[in-house]
């Protein structure tokens, strides 16, 4: 999956780091951002990407992947 994060849409909220539940994300405190650290871990729930109100993270589907 590529798990893509638009920091300039991203208003800081924290919703997709507390949301994801395999911690595909991390949370860094300076940037008031998320960092994708471990984005193999990701089963394509969607969750993050529906929680985000700034509409900021879109994950795609390899086309390998079919």
């Amino acid at each position: 999956m590529i798990v893509n994060v638009e920091n300039e849409k991203c208003i800081g909220c924290s919703r997709c780091y507390e949301v994801c539940p395999l911690d595909v994300y991390t949370w860094d405190e300076q940037t008031r951002r998320p960092i994708v650290t471990y984005e193999e871990e990701c089963q394509m729930c969607f969750i993050c990407q529906e929680e985000c109100p700034a509409d900021a993270i879109h994950i795609r589907i390899p086309i390998t992947f079919w």
